[in-house]
Order: C-alpha cells, then structure tokens, then sequence
C-alpha cells in the first residue's frame, strides 16, 4: 500500500465520521432542545400577562433610564426580557415593557364653559375639539353659515 493511498482512505474514513458527526447531531437536537426547561421571554412575558409596550434600545440608553420613562421596575423589565444582567443591554434590542405599565390615557377635552372667544389661529374644529363637541354642534348653535370662516375675537356659543 502506498503512502498515497493511505492518506486517501484517511480521509475518506474522516470525512464520513465527520458526515456520521453531523447526522448524529442533528437527529439528536430536536430531543435535547425539547427536553431543556425553556427560559426565553415569551414564557415570562406569558406568566407576567404580556406586554403592552416595546420600547427599542437607542444610543445612550440603560434600563434604569428606560425604566423611568415607562414607570415599571428594572428588575421587572429585566425578568420579563429574560435579562440576567440588567447592565448588559445592546442598542436596537427591542425590549418587551410589562403590564404594570399603563399608556398615559388622553387628557380629557378642556371645559370652555357656555362660551368660547375665537383666539387667533382657531379653527372650528380645534374649538371642538378643545371643548369636547363637534363642528357640526357649533356651527348649529351659533348659525354660522361657513364653517371656514371664523374671525378672531367672535364669541362662540359651546352647549
């Protein structure tokens, strides 16, 4: 047997060992992979109720900054995302916010009160808005013939 040969069927002898290696392998993650207790996210953000915010990492940012802006816990952030060390977060990572967190709900429209003075820059519809009716109950109540024209300084009936 020549040296060549030898080499040959060294390698030929590697190369299905290394092909037997990776059959193997991948046979046997699937089982491992279902068998290992599963730590990510989604099952605390299912235990904790879900999220009602993402909140993406920008430049600059540390979980005690985002923190506050939402008004929830580090820890709680950090549990929830699966994060073991709170000091260890990268920019563009999407952070899921948890349900303690609630959204600030909309003001409430602003009171004018029976009547509202025309300010200028004022549109009927931001007059309504403000004053929590519609356009179409201003230009009723106060018979105004084009409801694009308004001129400041005019007093508006509200209710």
């Amino acid at each position: 047997m020549t040296r060549r040969s030898v080499l040959s069927s060294g390698v030929r002898a590697g190369s299905l060992l290394l092909a037997l290696a990776i059959v193997l392998a991948a046979a046997l993650t699937p089982a491992i992979a279902r068998a290992a207790p599963q730590e990510s996210a989604p099952a605390a953000v299912t235990a904790s109720g879900g999220c009602v915010a993402y909140h993406y990492v920008r430049p600059d940012e540390n979980l005690t900054r985002i923190s506050r802006i939402y008004g929830v816990s580090v820890w709680h952030i950090a549990q929830v995302n699966g994060i073991r060390n709170p000091s260890l977060i990268y920019v563009g990572q999407v952070l899921c916010i948890p349900s303690t967190y609630h959204p600030p709900a909309p003001p409430p429209p602003a009171f004018c009160g029976q009547y509202y003075t025309v300010q200028l820059g004022d549109t009927l519809s931001s007059i309504a808005r403000r004053c929590g009716t519609t356009v179409r109950a201003l230009v009723y109540l106060n018979g105004i013939p084009n409801p694009n024209y308004i001129r400041a300084g005019q007093v508006l009936r509200i209710y």
